[in-house]
């Protein structure tokens, strides 16, 4: 096996496989939209080069840059309140009894086990106007005066739209910090213990650190999430009222399949994919330098 594993060329056909779909799903379709991107077509008639006039056409375009501005929101969001809190709430989870821990862990994934279009759906019905849930406790509640067109109000839209997002995709994040918690040797907390160390610098100094590389993942899910927000969009408000609910996914598919300009939409899934890429990279430089600083750290103990 020793030899097999040391010979380059069972290594390139072992890993031959793998490498023909990722180039057939992954880099063709990539460097497709690529060269449309420099192109005007409609998808029927015969594309014209462009240069790079699709670029300059979506970054003059007000929409567009207020879709940007609300994705980039959306992902910022999405990172407080999915990776930063189900961080928190796994560590506050470990620390309950293990029943309580099974009971809450299945609450928090029930919803992650359910289609976003179900998910959208149902928080339709929450929000409705005239019969939706929230206005009916509200008003039950004698609240009557807060109640809203929640997905009509332009104040109120687009931050209902991201409650959906984040209460169907926290669950994720807290199921992989919960189960990077439970990585973490009993022999750690025992000997922290016997030093009498309390709550705030266990987390400190053995959970957060030891955590890190989850973390990093969890922000990195995250994200892309928010950024790519666009099945509760198309379903509760079609990106209205107006242009207030618009994210770059949203603006990109009705410049597709509402205006036929699919040169258009594929310069907007360009400057999205390197959006992604300048996120990932700052995420990974931060957690980068934090784990350099540690490590600098202890050595210098």
């Amino acid at each position: 096996m020793k030899k097999v594993l040391e010979n380059k060329w069972y290594i390139a056909l072992l890993c031959a496989p793998a490498l023909i779909l990722f180039a057939v799903f992954v880099i063709y379709p990539l460097c497709n939209i690529v060269i449309m991107s420099f192109q005007n077509t409609d998808g029927l008639s015969p594309a014209v080069f462009a240069r790079l006039d699709n670029y300059k056409r979506i970054l003059k375009d007000r929409a567009f840059l207020k879709a940007n501005w609300s994705s980039l929101g959306l992902s910022a969001l999405a990172v407080l309140c999915n990776a930063v809190l189900g961080i928190g709430v796994a560590i506050l989870l470990c620390t309950l009894g293990k029943r309580t821990q099974k009971v809450l862990r299945s609450a928090f994934l029930i919803p992650l086990v359910l289609s976003i279009s179900v998910i959208s759906q149902l928080w339709l019905t929450v929000y409705h106007a005239d019969w939706g849930l929230l206005n009916s406790f509200l008003e039950n509640a004698g609240l009557g005066f807060l109640k809203h067109q929640w997905l009509s109000n332009p104040k109120t839209a687009m931050i209902c739209i991201a409650i959906v997002g984040m209460w169907w995709s926290f669950g994720m994040d807290l199921l992989l910090a919960y189960s990077g918690i439970k990585s973490i040797p009993e022999s750690y907390y025992e000997a922290a213990q016997i030093d009498g160390a309390n709550f705030l610098h266990v987390t400190k100094s053995i959970t957060l650190p030891l955590l890190k590389d989850v973390a990093k993942v969890c922000f990195i899910i995250s994200a892309t999430g928010g950024l790519y927000t666009f099945p509760q969009v198309f379903i509760m408000t079609g990106g209205g009222p107006g242009d207030m609910t618009q994210t770059v996914m949203m603006y990109m598919y009705r410049q597709a399949f509402s205006n036929q300009r699919y040169g258009v939409a594929a310069a907007v899934a360009v400057l999205a994919i390197a959006e992604t890429f300048i996120l990932i990279t700052v995420i990974n430089k931060v957690f980068g330098e934090r784990k350099e600083k540690k490590r600098k750290e202890v050595i210098s103990l």
